[in-house]
């Protein structure tokens, strides 16, 4: 298993050597070991130490950008960067939609800004209305960073005879959204479908 050389076990008998980590005081019959202290360089990865200490456990994030947290915990075990979670800023959830009329001609507008670095959790269309059945899946939508692009999400076809409220859950490529990141949803006629649909995504922002 790979190390990381940036991050090491907080000192916290000196006198022992740095990394020195004493033993739990309640012996080792108890059924965990106790959390650790970490600190050092960049985020948490799927790499030793990060994978190999209990949930609970604390990292330090010596290189941090300045008024950002610099601390993180581990809340999971499934050995992945996810285990860890950013403590300080506190994240919201927002929700943001967008009309589009399906037999309308081609168009493209914005429907999020991102002020700071931010994470697209969810991405789905709800039919308002019941689509009629030709044509529907010849138009589709897109959702990228660029014009008409899709880095964000995997481009949707339209479907036919779509009851209302219907819910389709979209493709993420990829959530993440850096400061500045514009979100451009395009759309591409469905020549003759009757129906609207609302393009939704939920959208985590640290404040």
């Amino acid at each position: 298993m790979a190390t990381s050389v940036l991050a090491r076990f907080m000192s916290l008998q000196p006198s022992e050597g740095a990394g020195h980590i004493p033993p739990p005081t309640w012996g080792y019959a108890h059924p965990e070991n106790s959390p650790a202290w970490l600190w050092g360089q960049g985020t948490p990865a799927a790499i030793a130490p990060f994978t190999t200490v209990n949930k609970g456990s604390l990292y330090s994030q010596v290189n941090s950008t300045d008024d950002d947290p610099a601390l993180w915990m581990k809340v999971d075990e499934g050995g992945d960067t996810a285990d860890w979670v950013s403590i300080g800023n506190v994240g919201v959830e927002i929700v943001q939609s967008l009309l589009i009329d399906i037999s309308a001609a081609d168009s493209e507008q914005v429907i999020f800004n991102a002020v700071t670095a931010c994470e697209i959790l969810e991405a789905g269309i709800i039919y308002n209305e019941a689509t009629e059945t030709s044509g529907a899946a010849e138009g589709d939508v897109t959702i990228g960073t660029t014009t008409g692009g899709d880095e964000l999400v995997e481009a949707y076809s339209y479907k036919a005879a779509q009851a209302s409220g219907t819910y389709a859950a979209l493709t993420l490529v990829t959530g993440a959204l850096a400061a500045g990141d514009s979100v451009f949803v395009s759309h591409d006629q469905a020549d003759g479908a009757v129906g609207t649909v609302q393009v939704q995504l939920k959208i985590r922002v640290e404040v």
